[in-house]
């Protein structure tokens, strides 16, 4: 297990460091403590990263991406360094931008958010955080160019890698969604385009409910027959 250390740059910039992942990795890997990020977040990033790496056997490169929850994660080495920096997705929410930025607070945003949503509305524990490359099943009336005014988040047990394990309902009780001609696959980047605060709740576990009615979330928790308003959400 690694350990971690924390640098000042003269400039005042400050990152962790891993201190002992470069007998795996060939080199350590460094966060930078920009947009809020703190010692012990910056800590669980590099964390992950060096248990990926204990456990595949696989060095990273620079240049090699990572996904870490929603976003992406990439390995950077500046000139004169030895260690690798790690840059995030600039908007995690896009379809089309790939740019990246120093630092990871977005992709940690997104974790914590999502570890909430679980949490204040009387879940245990959060599942499986989707990367934002993953797919669910959708309504085909849920036109990408049309208005949505309701959404029924339903999810199952993902039975493939790619598949988030969530369907995505219009909400009409005559709408047959057993029909397979009536269902598409899509993207989770692509819900996330048209309202980011979806991805807020895609770590809810297997048979939850989530409504997007108007301005209310409604939350259905597993077996729940009724569900409750989400009153911290506010929806536009």
């Amino acid at each position: 297990m690694s350990q971690f250390r924390l640098e000042t740059r003269p400039d005042g910039l400050q990152r962790v460091i891993t201190d002992g992942l470069a007998s795996i990795n060939g080199r350590e890997c460094a966060l930078e403590l920009v947009g809020g990020v703190t010692p012990d977040q910056a800590e669980r990033v590099l964390r992950y990263i060096g248990d990926y790496i204990a456990s595949s056997r696989q060095k990273i490169k620079p240049g090699e991406t990572m996904r870490y929850g929603w976003s992406t994660l990439r390995f950077v080495q500046d000139e004169g360094d030895a260690a690798l920096s790690i840059e995030e997705l600039e908007d995690p929410y896009s379809t089309t931008s790939d740019t990246f930025a120093r630092g990871a607070a977005k992709a940690i945003q997104i974790l914590r958010s999502q570890d909430e949503a679980v949490k204040r509305n009387g879940l245990s524990s959060p599942a499986h955080h989707p990367h934002r490359s993953e797919r669910a099943v959708i309504c085909r009336r849920l036109s990408p160019n049309a208005p949505w005014r309701v959404l029924v988040f339903d999810r199952i047990k993902a039975r493939q890698a790619d598949q988030s394990g969530w369907f995505v309902g219009c909400g009409s009780s005559t709408h047959d969604h057993n029909d397979v001609n009536e269902l598409a696959s899509l993207h989770l980047v692509y819900l996330s385009e048209r309202d980011p605060r979806i991805v807020e709740y895609l770590a809810m576990p297997e048979d939850s409910r989530v409504v997007f009615d108007q301005r209310r979330v409604i939350v259905f928790n597993p077996g729940a027959q009724e569900g409750h308003v989400d009153s911290t959400a506010v929806l536009s």
